[in-house]
């Protein structure tokens, strides 16, 4: 029997305790009895100082969300035509925009399509912000406040780049919000939001700052987002995400779902954000953002190598536009572009959101690396202008050159028939890639019939003997960094060649 005891005992560690208290001798109750006291005592101690910063930390929510909830409005939406974008009106009031392969099914509509979403007053004089796609498509908006009141709003600009827009209602006694600085966040610190999930008006939640200047997230164009595991569901969007003494730090604009619900990752606008496209769209009902002119990719540290980058960051030129401002400043494809303003960028979206938002005219320094040399230029902004989707490029017939087979493609000149017909600019200098041997480099890298060959190397591309020198430069068996463009897209890619003992140049 003790020895079934015994293991009964050692699994549990509270009978353990009970049987000892049991067999103690008559001479010890006392001593028992005060070390039990004494450690109630530091159990209780313990408790209450836990319960202390537990109340604490209630109270600062309660605080955040007391000083908040007045100027959260609840936003109704109609849409006489239905949605053009699917991402607010929906069956399910407050659709998220989501990224890509995360949207939720939009059902069938019949009739005018409704939506909810959430939105802040910042001023007293009627101005509301909210996120772009929660009244984008809008013919109607309705706002609902805390104390029931309802009244009508009519949209002052949109800004479809960050997923901002201002509202403007002419209700009365507004209690605005106050903005906070988003740039003193920091990654761990409690932040509250406040908004109508599944239009459930005025809903708190709470959570962290997940992380900072998230980009490349692909659910807008100039992306810097604050992620944060605090709840936010469908119909959260556009509401405000605050810190503890109830300021706006960002605007929630868009979750990451699988199933449509929370699952741990919404994305804000940052304030510091929120804050210059909505001074912009109330003083000219658009944001006037700079433009450089070129396109970039991101790289790996073996790409950015064979550019002569001293370190693995940065973004890979590989379209300068003719005319623009960094073909004034004298940006090249090849170049590995490390900073932007005296700001660092480590992916092509870092780099489109620093630009954009800097205003047109300005003049900003651009590092770059070349031929393994870092070089700072100098650049002055156009304005950004809406894009323009390109024509596909086309296989033209012509005849064919031959000295490239080692990596498995034939190139011919670029003719300006074949340039108008792709919508490419030819001024430059390229060359048609006029066939790839299966499974070989080329075709290994991705290369197609048909595609604009405009480098190779560090070298620009206009005749087929410029293809032979430009292989003469690269050390035999080395990765060939080729900017290929197809579809009026262009990209480096790497040309990987076979490694044999007998590896020759033509």
């Amino acid at each position: 029997m003790w020895n079934t005891i015994s293991l009964h005992t050692a699994r549990n560690p509270k009978l353990a305790a009970l049987l000892a208290a049991c067999m103690v001798t008559t001479a010890t109750p006392l001593l028992a009895a005060g070390a039990a006291a004494e450690g109630a005592g530091q159990s209780s101690s313990e408790h209450a100082g836990s319960r202390r910063k537990a109340d604490d930390l209630s109270r600062a929510f309660r605080g955040a969300a007391k000083d908040l909830a007045p100027s959260v409005v609840t936003i109704n939406t109609i849409s006489k035509t239905g949605s053009k974008s699917g991402a607010t009106a929906q069956a399910e009031p407050g659709a998220p925009m989501l990224p890509p392969g995360f949207r939720m099914p939009a059902p069938q509509q019949h009739g005018p399509a409704r939506g909810t979403g959430t939105g802040v007053v910042i001023s007293r004089d009627g101005y509301i912000v909210t996120a772009n796609h929660v009244v984008a498509d809008a013919d109607e908006i309705e706002l609902v406040f805390r104390d029931g009141r309802t009244a009508k709003a009519t949209v002052v600009g949109l800004d479809p780049g960050t997923d901002i827009a201002v509202l403007r209602t002419d209700a009365s006694a507004l209690e605005p919000a106050s903005f906070g600085s988003s740039d003193e966040l920091e990654i761990g610190e409690w932040v509250v939001a406040i908004g109508a999930p599944f239009g459930l008006e005025q809903t708190v939640t709470a959570g962290i700052v997940s992380a900072k200047g998230r980009s490349d997230v692909g659910l807008a164009t100039f992306e810097s987002y604050i992620q944060t595991d605090a709840a936010i569901n469908p119909g959260n969007s556009g509401g405000p995400l605050a810190n503890l003494d109830g300021e706006i730090i960002g605007i929630n604009s868009a979750i990451s779902s699988r199933g449509g619900g929370n699952d741990g990752i919404g994305f804000a606008v940052p304030s510091q954000v929120v804050q210059r496209v909505v001074d912009s769209l109330i003083a000219n009902g658009r944001v006037a953002r700079g433009f450089l002119g070129i396109g970039v990719q991101p790289a790996d540290g073996e790409m950015l190598a064979g550019f002569g980058a001293e370190e693995e960051k940065g973004v890979l030129v590989n379209r300068v536009e003719h005319g623009s401002p960094a073909e004034r400043a004298g940006l090249e494809p090849g170049d590995v572009i490390t900073a932007i303003a005296g700001r660092a960028v480590r992916t092509p979206g870092e780099l489109v959101a620093t630009i954009g938002q800097i205003a047109p005219g300005s003049e900003i320094d651009v590092r770059a690396f070349r031929d393994g040399r870092e070089r700072t230029l100098q650049a002055v902004l156009a304005e950004r202008e809406d894009d323009h989707a390109r024509r596909g490029a086309r296989d033209a017939g012509a005849k064919p050159m031959s000295g490239l087979d080692r990596l498995g493609f034939a190139l011919r000149a670029l003719t300006a028939e074949d340039a108008a017909a792709a919508g490419i600019d030819a001024e430059a200098g390229a060359l048609v890639v006029e066939r790839v041997t299966p499974g070989s480099p080329a075709a290994r890298a991705g290369i197609e019939a048909g595609d604009v060959i405009r480098r190779l190397g560090t070298r620009t591309l206009a005749t087929p003997q410029d293809a032979r020198a430009a292989l003469d430069a690269i050390a035999p068996g080395a990765s060939v960094p080729a900017l290929v463009e197809r579809n009026g897209q262009a990209r480096f890619v790497l040309i990987r060649p076979d490694r044999a003992p007998s590896d020759t140049r033509d």
